[in-house]
């Protein structure tokens, strides 16, 4: 009897694995693995281009034009599950895209600037949606992004002038900003503040100067392309600025809620009026050009939790005099102030990896 009970307990955990890691399809989800490039080849009977990995295959675009395009699931006998950026950006003539539920991630414009594009099937295992995706599709009717899809990119389905009908699963983790903006879908939106997925602003529907964030909300991504707004206070339910969640907007001061552990990639991207945040000190993630182009900022201080600042993050912060780093352990990417003219000083302390980069850019440096 115990013999019988423990087989059927070895069963049930096996058959429990494995539905963690696949959906009902049986198909793999979530992001890719690195693996090692064996080779590009190019499929004579699709014309697509692909690369192909040790692991899996990604495709690459195609040399021929078509109205019709299908991801197939496998070429060279193994697995698609990318498709690669720029892709199939500007086919004008292309009408449908089915892809196949093996494909987990659509790399950054795959598919902009298809301006006929007018039916898209997207895979049921798709995990991210890359940085304009789509966008310009501007014959692109309606949308239905899978469940279990976690990363709607960026400005992925913006200019999408056609867009009216989107379906967004409420389990969806990230929203960049500007990912519907210029669709019909959003134009009819009703609510002042407009939340998707895990309770994510992706969208202010107003007008006021002043902006307060609703309690609540936990990831905004709802201010670029913004020109009315000036001061948006953030409060403490709100854990991450999501990518571009301010770009290219008038917003020239942020009350940062206190729980906000990562600032993402060009979240303030093209702010030019920006002179006035405060980086909480649980913020651990500072991303690539996050303040790119932010040339009111003048001082700017860096708190000491914080493990990494990406590449770029105040590149042309015209303004920017005093640069201060609280931690010896915060690591920079490269160009980190790349054309800041006005840049006097960085204040570090005195095993800061900041040290090293002032020298090899001749700014002079004070230990604190």
């Amino acid at each position: 009897m115990f013999k019988k009970f423990f087989a059927v307990l070895l069963v049930l955990t096996v058959s429990l694995s494995l539905f963690s890691c696949t959906n009902n399809s049986g198909k793999e989800k979530g992001p890719l693995k690195e693996s090692v490039l064996v080779a590009s080849e190019i499929d004579e009977k699709t014309t697509l281009t692909y690369d192909v990995y040790e692991d899996y295959v990604i495709i690459t675009g195609s040399i021929s034009e078509f109205e019709t395009l299908v991801i197939p699931e496998t070429l060279s006998g193994k697995t698609v599950r990318a498709i690669a950026d720029n892709a199939f950006c500007d086919m004008a003539t292309l009408l449908a895209v089915t892809i196949s539920d093996s494909v987990t991630e659509i790399g950054e414009g795959a598919f902009s600037g298809c301006t006929s594009l007018g039916n898209v099937v997207l895979s049921e295992n798709l995990y991210s949606l890359g940085t304009s995706a789509f966008f310009g599709c501007v014959n692109l009717p309606s949308i239905r992004i899978p469940l279990g899809t976690e990363i709607v990119g960026a400005y992925s389905f913006a200019e999408c002038t056609s867009l009216k009908n989107i379906f967004i699963p409420d389990n969806t983790k990230n929203i960049g900003g500007g990912a519907f903006w210029g669709t019909l879908w959003l134009e009819n939106q009703k609510d002042e503040m407009v939340i998707a997925g895990q309770n994510i602003l992706i969208h202010y529907n107003g007008s006021k100067e002043e902006v307060t964030v609703p309690d609540g909300v936990e990831k905004v991504a709802a201010f670029s392309e913004n020109f009315f707004t000036k001061v948006v206070k953030i409060p403490a339910s709100v854990t991450e600025i999501c990518p571009y969640a301010f770009a290219n907007s008038s917003v020239d001061s942020v009350i940062m809620g206190e729980n906000v552990k990562i600032i993402g990639d060009n979240a303030f991207d093209g702010c030019l009026n920006l002179n006035k945040i405060r980086i909480n000190d649980k913020t651990e993630t500072i991303g690539n050009f996050a303040f790119t182009g932010c040339q009111n900022l003048k001082n700017f201080t860096i708190p000491k939790n914080v493990r990494v600042i990406g590449n770029n993050v105040f590149a042309r912060c015209e303004g920017l005099e005093v640069l201060t780093f609280t931690s010896d352990k915060t690591e920079i990417g490269s160009d980190i102030c790349e054309s800041c003219d006005s840049l006097k000083k960085i204040a570090c302390p005195r095993k800061s990896p900041a040290i090293d980069y002032a020298k090899e850019n001749k700014i002079n440096i004070d230990i604190v």
